[in-house]
């Protein structure tokens, strides 16, 4: 992130800011303040008249910081490099872009609210409507606005809420410490209890709307760790952790001592601790405005920071279960004291140091069960698309480098595998899906180690680039699925319809991704082929997987167009080139390979109730989206 981007969040984190403490002052008039007031006797009217002068200040610092940041945002857009050239832009920006429309109207919201500063009643609620407008409109200006469709809608929402929350609990800080200096300490501890029903309904919106968030924005543990956007969120929530620290003590402990005479210097700790969380506040505002101005995690790769990583597959052995509820059992025992502590207080501290003690003693014979080796690529994903042409490329790629230690069916059993310290592993194991496609990456691009010093296997990283090792990938995985369905005549483990282009009888050019939602039927043949209407109420689409250049599609049906196409198909389902011919292929509306026939096999696809009762069966009972765990599928 540059200067300028820097200055433009530092901008906008102010102006949000600003926004937060005039909706938050606002939220205090009408819920907190009223209380202590009615206790406060002569000091009411001045206390209220501070608050109201909070909230006038806020607005004109609102409004001067949205212009300020508009004229920035408007010299980016433009690309002006002058005062000049940023005034000429204006008026092109506000007119034709989303951002112009939507800050013109937020400093006209703002504008609006100025007469119903210092207003009770009705005055009060819309000058609360108008400023919630405008800070919950922030929503629209960032990734939510951008993003669209059903997740943008829900991601907008949210987002709205959670500005109204932070802005209620974040923004009422400063009044809160206004009042408590203010007021006596009775009538200040009566404004405090007040702000609780307001706070902690603000920290569960926030909690609960950031739980969208990070879903939408953020996706993983991968990403939030391994992330530039996922270390600013988690700045962001170490932030806000202390924010709950500091108001469980000001409301547990603070407030209700600061009615006891015996402690007058409990309004100093309790403003110092007020005055604590508003600096914070105003640094997880400021954080979040960093936030919005960053590439959102789901489209960045991760680079996971550790050595291993968490992993349950071990568990389903049942032995392996057996054996991690007996490293945990002293763990589990403490734990259950201190449950039992609720009855008998004296055994809480006991049973809590009993507790960490166990679970610290138990990590190193739980770690190899809930964690497996993990390196910095892990949890990147192929950007090839599992397409047709990295596979067949990666076929080239493969035989070049690797067969004389994996063989040429990636078995393990090359010429020189019998000279390696460790023998090369068989990719056509069903354990080769054990990796991820990251771990797979690092392996050909770094090599593995038999020891320290000594490579088991050379790494390819100065000779094949990262482009070409994705190739090599593609063609393990397309390599595997062939090599199960020659062994068992079914896909071992769930394999995505890979990319290709077609060209269908209306002249239209589609790929895979058009065929999203519908039931892929692929029939390898050099005929011309009128696609049958399949199954009534189901939605088909009928590719050809054609080897000769001049075969045209016919009626609603399309044809492959790349050479690639014929040569990957035959690997995946474990066919010569020569051999595929006649073959027919049916992909569920998820995206996956479901079926294989070859002529001469039972139940002829040929014919029309035999290919309708297939179709039937895997629509009706579709693989899940992730159900490849997240090896090549990219819909």
């Amino acid at each position: 992130m540059g200067p300028e981007a820097v200055i433009l969040a530092l901008l906008r984190g102010f102006h949000l800011v600003a926004l937060a403490s005039l909706f938050g002052t606002l939220v205090s008039l009408a819920l907190v303040a009223p209380a202590g007031l009615r206790e406060a006797g002569t000091a009411a009217a001045s206390a209220r008249a501070r608050l109201v002068g909070l909230a006038r200040w806020s607005d004109a610092l609102a409004l001067a910081l949205g212009v300020g940041w508009m004229l920035l945002e408007t010299a980016t857009i433009a690309g002006a490099t002058s005062v000049g050239s940023t005034f000429a832009a204006l008026g092109t920006v506000l007119r034709e872009t989303t951002y112009g429309h939507l800050i013109l109207v937020r400093l006209a919201l703002l504008v609006l609210t100025v007469p119903f500063l210092g207003g009770r009643g009705w005055r009060l609620a819309a000058g609360l409507l108008l400023s919630g407008a405008a800070l919950g409109m922030q929503g629209f200006m960032g990734h939510a606005g951008a993003m669209g469709g059903g997740a943008g809608s829900i991601l907008l929402a949210s987002e709205a809420v959670h500005l109204l929350a932070a802005g209620a609990w974040l923004g009422g800080l400063l009044p809160l410490f206004l009042l408590a200096g203010s007021l006596s300490p009775a009538a200040a501890a009566t404004a405090c209890e007040h702000f609780t029903p307001v706070g902690l309904s603000a920290v569960v919106a926030i909690a609960c709307t950031a739980a969208i968030q990070v879903r939408q924005l953020i996706g993983s543990l991968a990403a939030l760790l391994g992330t530039a956007y996922g270390h600013i969120a988690l700045l962001k929530l170490a932030i806000f952790f202390v924010l709950l620290v500091l108001a469980c003590i000001n409301r547990l402990v603070l407030t209700s001592r600061l009615r006891d005479r015996k402690r007058p210097v409990t309004r100093t700790l309790l403003r110092s601790s007020i005055g604590a969380e508003v600096v914070l506040g105003v640094a997880v505002i400021g954080v979040a405005a960093f936030l919005a101005s960053s590439t959102p995690a789901t489209h960045e790769s991760p680079v996971w920071p550790f050595s291993r990583r968490p992993s349950l597959d071990l568990l389903a052995d049942p032995a392996v279960r057996l054996l991690l509820l007996r490293s945990l059992a002293p763990a589990l025992i403490s734990a259950a004291l201190m449950v039992a502590s609720r009855f008998w207080r004296p055994i809480f501290w006991p049973a809590l140091a009993g507790l960490i003690v166990s679970l610290v003693l138990a990590w190193p014979a739980v770690e190899p069960l809930v964690t497996v080796e993990a390196y910095p690529t892990t949890f990147d994903t192929s950007p090839t698309d599992f397409a047709v042409g990295s596979i067949t490329r990666g076929a080239t790629l493969f035989a070049a480098d690797c067969t004389a230690c994996h063989g040429p069916e990636a078995r393990g059993n090359g010429a020189l595998a019998a000279t390696l310290p460790i023998s090369p592993a068989d990719l056509t194991a069903l354990h080769f899906w054990a990796h991820t496609e990251g771990d797979l990456f690092w392996y050909i691009a770094h090599g593995i180690e038999a020891a320290p010093g000594k490579p088991a296997m050379p790494a390819f990283g100065d000779k094949l680039s990262s482009g070409n090792i994705w190739a090599t990938i593609d063609f393990l995985k397309a390599n595997n699925a062939g090599a199960s369905m020659r062994a068992t005549g079914k896909w071992g483990h769930p394999i995505p319809l890979p990319q290709f282009d077609a060209i269908c009888a209306d002249g239209s050019a589609i790929d895979r991704d058009d065929l999203s939602n519908k039931v892929v039927h692929i029939i390898a043949t050099d005929k011309t082929v009128t696609p049958p209407p399949g199954p009534p109420g189901i939605p088909l689409a009928t590719i050809v997987l054609a080897h000769d250049k001049s075969v045209k599609p016919a009626g609603t049906g399309c044809v492959t167009v790349e050479p690639a196409a014929w040569n990957a198909f035959a690997l995946l389902l474990g066919e010569t080139p020569d051999a595929l011919a006649g073959t027919q292929v049916l992909a569920d509306q998820n995206g996956w390979l479901r079926l294989r026939w070859r002529p001469g096999e039972p139940g002829n696809w040929n014919r029309t109730p035999a290919l309708d009762a297939a179709i039937r069966d895997i629509a009706a009972h579709p693989l899940a989206v992730t159900a490849g765990g997240g090896h090549g599928h990219h819909h």
